[in-house]
């Protein structure tokens, strides 16, 4: 579950809708302005959210907390907390290997690192989705291995932040390490939108990434090849 790789499916389907609505009449967005360099804040999305709905559930064998609030006053906020069974370092490095960007994400045709360093990122993704092509660039920081915040601005779509929070857990009854992850995003639309589906879509997505993701974890790491 790679988290700016989760918010950029749900920005797509932002998009999807939220531009099928737009006086546009060429099948390309406009090209966005250039990303800013203030930090990304995230302090509003990892505080309890007015009138939250949170649900327990189970995704596999795993539980998962889920909770949501939406109004088109405050948009939309949407978040999921589970216990991956690895080590902080390794479920870290899982979480930011974006190698496989392209072939894991629906619909990117294209992606290139615009500004890369260790603790922050510049990532153009290109997606086509249906007739349309939709050119998203996301801002990530990093503050390894506790913390990634990323943030997409774009003038026709809306402003959408989130954060993953990776915390070290005590070893698990069987002995083997465990470490929380707690992804929450905030999805500002840029203009009215059907905001039901929308988070029944951002759901779909989130909790999907975190089945994936798991799955990955539990999955045996890779033998080297003898020389």
């Amino acid at each position: 579950m790679r988290p700016w790789c989760v918010a950029a499916v749900a920005a797509c389907a932002l998009a999807s809708t939220a531009w099928a609505g737009t006086d546009t009449p060429s099948a390309t967005l406009p090209s966005e302005s250039p990303p800013s360099q203030a930090r990304i804040d995230t302090a509003f999305i990892e505080q309890p959210w007015p009138r939250q709905l949170v649900r327990e559930l189970e995704v596999g064998r795993y539980p998962v907390r889920w909770r949501q609030h939406a109004s088109h006053a405050d948009g939309l906020f949407a978040g999921v907390r589970f216990t991956a069974p690895l080590a902080q370092q390794r479920v870290w490095d899982l979480a930011n290997d974006y190698h496989d960007i392209g072939t894991m994400t629906p619909g990117v045709t294209s992606v290139r690192f615009l500004e890369q360093t260790p603790t922050r990122q510049v990532i153009q993704v290109d997606v086509k989705v249906l007739w349309k092509s939709l050119r998203l660039t996301f801002e990530v920081e990093q503050v390894p291995p506790q913390a990634v915040r990323f943030r997409l601005v774009n003038k026709l779509l809306g402003e959408y932040r989130g954060v993953c929070l990776f915390e070290e857990q005590p070893p698990a009854a069987n002995g083997r390490p465990a470490t929380a992850v707690a992804l929450s995003t905030w999805l500002k639309p840029a203009r009215p939108v059907p905001i039901g589906l929308l988070m029944t879509v951002e759901r779909v997505i989130l909790l999907k990434g975190v089945r994936e993701f798991l799955a990955t974890c539990e999955s045996p790491p890779a033998t080297p090849p003898h020389s």
